[in-house]
């Protein structure tokens, strides 16, 4: 009996880098999947806090209160909001458009159309 390996005994160096150069690739693709992910998320979640805030400021102006145009911040986004007011065809009524604006970056992430009673809001801006 001999105690030498065969041939087939296992990978060569070149297949083992191939293997690694393989999996590395891999692992890069995926990563920015990942990324990509992330900051469709990111997007999302920042959506959604500048509707929450525009609701609220609707809500707000609808109760008759003065809300400010700097809101305090909604899960770590600042927005500044925007209020443009028109007249609809019932005196009484008002329609509100509200822009949310992410302070830091200055892209607008919500636009809220809402209406409220004329006596309420008051005078048109």
């Amino acid at each position: 009996m001999t105690g030498g390996r065969t041939h087939d005994a296992g990978f060569t160096l070149i297949e083992t880098l191939v293997a690694l150069a393989v999996l590395a690739m891999s692992a890069v693709a995926l990563l920015a999947a990942t990324q990509a992910h992330i900051a469709r998320i990111a997007g999302l979640e920042a959506r959604a806090a500048a509707g929450w805030v525009a609701e609220n400021h609707l809500a707000e102006m609808a109760l008759g209160l003065q809300p400010t145009d700097m809101p305090a911040p909604m899960l770590g986004f600042q927005f500044a909001l925007s209020v443009a007011a028109e007249p609809t065809s019932d005196p009484d009524i008002q329609k509100l458009v509200i822009s949310a604006t992410d302070v830091a970056d200055g892209r607008r992430y919500a636009r809220l159309t809402g209406f409220v009673l004329s006596d309420v809001a008051g005078p048109l801006p």
